[in-house]
């Protein structure tokens, strides 16, 4: 604010012809008569971008269901999410690999939207995972390892194994893979 709009806005009509452009004050009389210190020194707290962050659980299956996670796929794939997490500027909070899916908790910045760090991540992984295995390779058309979809709960706490289930069951049957 400048001194002009503070002369105007708080000074007393009477007190406004001696306060010049280029004087310098540190208190103010505000139109109340309230003195108004303007020299008094603010104290910010710094702001760590990690409180800002939001969690998320996620989850996503391979796209056939021979294709499990076991052996040297699921020792790699928590590591490959690290890099790629690393690489993105997210933080990778737990992983869990099981046979028929893989989840994990991500911490992202809340200008970051679900559908663009799964994409990476689906993205990303599929690339990994069919150029290092190429039995799932040759078996898998496509360049998505992964199944269509995914799942993803805001918070830091795994799926619960019902919901897990539900997932793959309604994943299976819109992929047409269940049994009558």
């Amino acid at each position: 604010m400048t001194v002009s709009k503070i002369k105007d806005e708080y000074l007393n009509p009477s007190d406004q012809d001696d306060v010049n452009k280029d004087d310098s004050f540190s208190f103010l009389q505000t139109r109340e008569g309230d003195e108004l210190d303007i020299r008094q020194d603010v104290l910010l707290e710094p702001v760590h971008s990690e409180s800002y962050d939001l969690s998320y659980t996620c989850l996503l299956i391979p796209r056939f269901p021979s294709h499990q996670l076991k052996g040297d796929l699921a020792e790699y794939a928590p590591q490959w999410l690290q890099q790629i997490c690393v690489s993105y500027g997210w933080r990778l909070e737990f992983t869990t690999v099981l046979p028929d899916y893989f989840q994990w908790v991500l911490h992202v910045a809340p200008s970051i939207p679900p559908g663009h760090f799964m994409q990476a991540i689906r993205t990303e992984t599929s690339k990994l995972i069919l150029s290092n295995f190429g039995h799932i390779r040759q078996e898998n058309l496509s360049n998505d390892f992964w199944a269509p979809g995914y799942l993803v709960v805001l918070g830091a706490r795994p799926h619960p194994k019902e919901m897990v289930e539900q997932y793959i069951r309604l994943t299976r049957r819109q992929q047409g893979l269940h049994t009558f």
